[in-house]
């Protein structure tokens, strides 16, 4: 049994534990209600650019780049965050990454937490600075560039994204997706132009339009995978504040059943030494 010193103690430290804990998960919920006030990414500006592209199709231009080439490796970016509090998360991401990964695959990353799995495991990776919680355009330029410079020189054939989607706040997703060669996108039937302009080259439009493309694939990308990390930050601490109150219960049980122990065995000899009082 526990000393009931030790017990006392222990409620203590919990109770302080429980109320830093409160404190965090305030914070992580203020964190999260604020990013989700900012502008999500605009769902129009892509249609805009697949609507683009359909038309370049319907009008004849054509470019390799847009090919399968299923004889080189790939090129696999994991999305990760830079904060703790994240650990099953972080770990499904690895793993999802690792389970598409081919041993000939290149492996870019973002985020400290992804990078220290990444090394334990001692797989060799490109590391790239996150872009934050205002996604911002230099570090995200920087990722966008590495990724076009490996597919354009055709180092890789086609480059793979590992992150985080935000379904609601309860519900995160480990996502596996395919940025380039392009998907089948909705915009591929476009209207065919009688006289359509192309300077300088299709090759040199192409890859413009894929640049640019890519820019809103990849904001839209981590901006999913930002307000899905605020969100299991929180739930997280949640579920760390029902564990300790389930632990605090038992805690608690105990100690007052000390106590009580210690109250019928101070009656029990109260009550004795009065018996033997009276035979006396």
């Amino acid at each position: 049994m526990i000393p009931v010193g030790k017990l006392k103690s222990n409620l203590q430290f919990n109770k302080n534990l429980g109320d830093l804990i409160e404190v965090m998960k305030l914070a992580a919920t203020l964190q999260f209600n604020q990013f989700r006030l900012k502008q999500e990414p605009s769902e129009d500006s892509v249609r805009f650019l697949e609507d683009i592209l359909g038309i370049l199709f319907s009008s004849g231009v054509k470019d390799g780049l847009l090919a399968p080439k299923k004889n080189l490796p790939s090129l696999l970016l994991l999305i990760s965050s830079d904060e703790g509090f994240l650990g099953e998360l972080n770990f499904l991401l690895v793993n999802k990454l690792l389970s598409g990964r081919r041993q000939q695959d290149f492996i870019a990353c973002t985020g400290q937490q992804g990078a220290n799995y990444l090394r334990e495991i001692q797989i060799d990776f490109s590391f790239f600075d996150s872009p934050g919680e205002k996604i911002e355009a230099a570090p995200l330029a920087k990722i966008r560039d590495h990724l076009l410079r490996q597919y354009f020189d055709r180092k890789v054939g086609r480059i793979n994204v590992v992150y985080s989607r935000f379904t609601n706040i309860t519900q995160q997703q480990a996502e596996f997706e395919t940025l380039l060669p392009l998907p089948v996108i909705s915009g591929a039937a476009g209207k065919r132009l009688a006289h359509l302009l192309i300077e300088p080259d299709s090759r040199e439009v192409i890859k413009g339009w894929i640049k640019c493309w890519l820019d809103f694939r990849l904001y839209q990308i981590f901006w999913s995978s930002k307000l899905a990390e605020f969100a299991a930050r929180v739930m997280h601490l949640e579920g760390s504040v029902q564990e300790l109150g389930k632990i605090n219960s038992h805690l608690r049980m105990e100690y007052f059943k000390y106590l009580h122990g210690l109250s019928d065995k101070s009656v029990r000899e109260l009550t004795a030494a009065r018996l033997i009082g009276k035979e006396r």
